[in-house]
């Protein structure tokens, strides 16, 4: 692990897209992402992957905070069906984007808790 102390902002200044620093921490937790960078999304599934219909699924976006205009990452809850309505998706301010680790170990959690209900 690199040594943050000197760079209080490591995710801002990495060569890397922060989508990707993402995907590459969701891997890192055993589970598989995804990444599209068309519309700043990360997809992570649980083991077994987008093809299984049994692997949990969470979305991850990336989108400016309406006041600061800095990069927060978002959860994406999708709409739940009901026998005569669909309800609409929802979204979760979940932290700015220097907190990629801790995004990463919420959304393995998130879906550790998905896959045994």
């Amino acid at each position: 692990m690199p040594d943050n102390r000197s760079n209080p902002h490591p995710v801002l200044s990495s060569p890397l897209h922060p989508l990707t620093l993402l995907a590459k921490e969701l891997e890192a937790r055993g589970l598989e992402a995804s990444v599209d960078f068309s519309v700043s999304v990360v997809d992570a599934y649980s083991p077994g992957g987008p093809g299984v219909a049994s692997a949990a699924h969470q979305r991850v976006i990336l989108r400016p905070d309406a006041v600061t205009a800095h990069p927060w990452w978002w959860l994406l809850w999708p709409g739940e069906r009901f026998e005569r309505e669909a309800a609409e998706p929802e979204v979760t301010c979940l932290l700015p984007v220097e907190r990629v680790e801790e995004v990463a170990r919420r959304g393995r959690n998130i879906l550790i808790l998905d896959s045994t209900e």
